[in-house]
């Protein structure tokens, strides 16, 4: 009965060619040089095996072939009546032997010296044994040549020899001479649509593995066995046919087949693909009540796995505890996922139990179980433990090494990560592309740039710069280095840029403020047919921010909403912070309303653009709003409710975040933290409170801290705390100029025309020069920019102009200007004030 129907019928598509007219056995990998002494004779002497000594050392070799045996050697039992002569079915037992132990030339060249002397090859029964050995040599044309052999000796429409020959041009890789051999045999057993099926699983072919399962069935008739169901289950767990999988495990029940222990794990671990999870439970609760499967670590296995690879991670665990109270040993496989479910969870607590029960089963060795251990305590906040572990391990395998290294930069210890680099040089020797990768990365976040260039030097000494990956993350490591000339260097002498290398080419440019070169590179990217992703969005979007150009980020918008990233929720919090910066802040909440996926980012964006477009009811709602959605306030959160209170004057809503942060969600403030608390209290003239505050600081205060107490002086009047407070800043950064002025400016409001000359004078003599203020409007869609004191742009005159009348309208207001400023040399003035539109495509 025909119970499996999977998909269409579809001929295989046959392509090579088996060359069989002119084949020569004796290749030159395992040719025998020709010689008066026998092969196995014990007074002559041979040269040593290719692959293994163990040849020559073998009992075999005491005896020797004879050319020609006669029947008079062979006792009436069929045995050679001298033992020191070996006979076809002995030579055969050798060849066996050679071939299952892994030495296939040793194996080869048996067969080979049993046809010099003329063994009568008709009588030869062990053709699977002697293709098996091909098989090693993962050489298709050797394998041909073999093919061919067989062929002309006659041994070729033995099913066993063609299945041998099958099963051996898949593992060497000829994948069409074996379509082109399975279709012309005439005598397909079931091994032969196995072999088939196995062979397109292996080559990653899973929709042909299930076509060949399906015209087994369908089209010819066979039974499918226990190999023939795994097959078609595996290939049906890689594509998530679930369709086809029920179809099969219908076929299974119908036959019986259901509760056999090997395909109760194939039916678990696809439905688990599938994700699936009510029907892999169903079946494994089918099987509890049979001792003899139910005792079966490696369902178990399956069933946690599947478990942690669907993030039901308090299932998995329930199941392992259950596993455990059943007296079920765990094995390597079971500990390494829970170890993946608890770096996944950030469970540290089961993670050290788990430890405790490595060491209870005799674990600790496993190198595999090691790494993942280091894992979970990087993961879970214990580099300590991880380094511990590493330090004391006895099997360092460069997997391991690479995952120490990976973690000590990703969670905070980049310079460990490029100490280990050295470490692991003095005691392995050079590293390999994965390590070479980690600390790389360990540079771009130190921005440590002669280092960085060292590791350049290694990776062109051992050949790595034209690994794709490598020169990704040498463009990212220049580019954060602020050296974006290397960065385009590298990126051009690569073989080809995919989308990895311009993310990080993009993101450099938008790093380094180059916003037309980022632009640039985008369209060239699509002129390349390289298909942006949500990494390259969000970079293109951030150049937006950084040129506070609406209409572009419009543009960018309308083409991610072609390419349907906008659901992505990484572009949506692009999105929401860009066209905040831009000045559309109802542009950001209406994507923040339509996100559906809101992460901390989401929140923490729209909070900072009401803050800024001084929303600020708005946003303390909205910060309300994020607790009940159950997402936590961080660092970032406060800072921007922060910086909002700051603007807004709210001095009792800042103390009263800044209290919370400490009392209720057990967050340090940060240096950022207290520079909104010192803005906000200086703005409001509680400048004491601020001082008071500065000196309290767990942390070293930087300039910019106190720059914003100094401004807020000058604001309040305050002449004698902002000398005092000006002597901190030129202590930390004696080279400031924006801060000279700002004190010097400071001292002409109070008329201390001395105090205002000696510090005008020590801006020459410092030898500084303050950066001219820009500035920029988009108006029709082309960018204008203007710098402090210029008058180069073509409609300067009306822009005079119209900066007098507002400023005569303002002073009959009331307003009195503050007109101090700085005279700009002409060569600091930048003449582009115009920039042509720019177009997406």
């Amino acid at each position: 009965m025909k119970t499996v129907g999977l998909l269409h019928s579809h001929s295989l598509q046959t392509y090579g060619h088996c060359c069989m007219d002119q084949l020569n056995l004796f290749m030159p990998s395992v040719k025998i040089t020709q010689s008066s002494s026998s092969y196995f004779d014990v007074h002559g002497t041979r040269k040593p095996s290719v692959v293994s000594s163990t040849f020559q050392n073998n009992s075999f070799t005491s005896l020797h072939f004879v050319q020609n045996p006669s029947r008079k050697l062979v006792d009436e039992n069929g045995f050679l009546s001298d033992k020191r002569v070996l006979d076809v079915s002995s030579v055969g037992y050798m060849i066996k032997e050679f071939a299952d132990s892994g030495l296939f030339e040793d194996a080869i060249r048996v067969y080979v010296n049993m046809l010099e002397y003329g063994f009568p090859f008709d009588e030869f029964r062990f053709f699977p044994c002697l293709i098996k050995a091909f098989s090693g040599l993962c050489d298709v044309e050797k394998a041909r040549q073999i093919h061919g052999h067989v062929l002309k000796l006659g041994f070729f429409y033995d099913v066993y020899v063609q299945n041998s020959i099958l099963g051996m041009y898949w593992k060497c890789g000829g994948v069409g001479d074996a379509i082109k051999l399975f279709e012309k045999m005439f005598g397909r057993d079931l091994v032969s649509w196995n072999t088939m099926m196995s062979g397109f699983c292996q080559l990653g072919d899973y929709l042909g593995s299930l076509m060949i399962f399906r015209r087994m069935i369908d089209d010819h008739g066979v039974y499918p066995n226990r190999v023939s169901c795994l097959s078609a289950l595996s290939s049906c767990g890689s594509i998530n046919g679930l369709i086809y999988g029920r179809e099969i495990h219908g076929f299974l029940l119908k036959s019986g087949l259901d509760v056999d222990e090997f395909l109760v794990s194939g039916l678990i671990d696809m439905y688990m693909k599938c994700a699936d999870i009510r029907s892999s439970q169903h079946v494994f609760k089918n099987i509890l009540d049979k001792e003899s499967v139910r005792e079966n670590a490696v369902i178990w296995n399956v069933m946690v796995t599947g478990y942690v690879s669907n993030q039901y991670f308090s299932l998995a665990l329930e199941l392992f505890v259950e596993m455990l109270n059943l007296g079920i040993r765990p094995d390597s496989l079971t500990v390494l996922a829970v170890l993946v479910l608890c770096s996944r969870s950030l469970d540290l607590e089961v993670g050290e139990q788990v430890h405790g029960l490595v060491f209870g089963h005799g674990l600790q060795n496993d190198v595999r179980i090691e790494t993942a251990l280091i894992e979970v305590y990087f993961k879970c906040g214990d580099p300590g433990a991880g380094l511990k572990i590493f330090s004391q391990s006895q099997n360092r395998s460069s997997v391991m090494w690479s995952s120490v290294i990976s973690n000590c930069n990703q969670y905070g210890c980049p310079t460990m990560a490029i100490e280990l680099l050295h470490n692991f040089m003095l005691e392995h020797g050079y590293p390999d592309s994965l390590i070479l990768l980690a600390v790389l990365r360990a540079c771009s976040y130190l921005a440590f740039k002669s280092k960085g260039m060292e590791i350049h030097a290694l990776v062109v000494k051992l050949a790595f710069d034209s690994d794709i990956y490598v020169g990704g993350a040498l463009v990212d490591m220049y580019g954060k280095c602020r050296d974006i000339e290397s960065a385009q260097k590298v990126f051009s002498g690569l073989p080809f840029q995919d989308l990895i290398l311009w993310n990080a080419l993009l993101s450099g440019y938008s790093q380094n403020g180059c916003a037309d070169k980022a632009l640039k590179a985008f369209r060239d990217m699509q002129s390349e047919q390289v298909r942006p992703n949500s990494v390259t969005a969000a970079t293109i979007l951030s150049v937006c921010a950084l040129l506070s150009v609406v209409n572009l980020c419009k543009e960018v918008h309308c083409h991610l909403l072609r390419q349907g990233l906008e659901a992505n929720v990484l572009v949506s919090n692009s999105l929401i912070a860009t066209y905040a910066k831009c000045g559309d802040i109802n542009s950001s909440l209406t994507i923040f309303k339509k996100t559906t996926e809101r992460d901390e980012v989401s929140w923490n964006s729209i909070i900072l653009g009401l803050g800024m477009h001084g929303h600020t009811d708005e946003m303390f709602v909205l910060f309300e709003k994020m607790k009940e959605a159950g997402k936590k306030p961080d660092h970032a959160t406060f800072t921007a409710l922060l910086s909002a209170c700051s603007h807004a004057g709210r001095v009792d809503m800042g103390w009263k975040y800044f209290k919370n942060m400490v009392e209720n969600y057990n967050l340090e403030p940060q240096v950022e933290h207290y520079t909104c608390m010192v803005d906000l209290l200086g703005r409001a003239g509680h400048l004491n409170e601020a001082y008071d505050l500065i000196k309290a600081m767990p942390c070293i205060p930087d300039d910019r801290i106190w720059g914003s107490l100094l401004g807020s002086c000058r604001t309040h009047g305050n002449k004698k705390l902002a000398e005092f407070v000006a002597d901190h800043i030129f202590k930390l950064a004696p080279t400031s100029t924006g801060y000279r002025v700002l004190l010097a400016n400071l001292f002409e409001d109070f008329g201390n025309m001395n105090d205002y000359v000696r510090v005008r004078s020590e801006i020459k003599h410092v030898g500084v020069k303050k950066q001219p203020g820009c500035s920029w409007i988009e108006v029709n869609n082309n960018i204008h920019i203007f710098i402090a004191g210029d008058h180069s742009h073509h409609q300067s005159d009306e822009i005079y102009s119209a900066i007098e009348n507002l400023t005569l309208e303002m002073k009959r207001e009331g307003y009195i200007p503050q007109l101090q400023s700085v005279v700009i040399p002409e060569e600091n003035i930048d003449n582009r004030l115009l920039l042509p539109e720019v177009t997406l495509q």
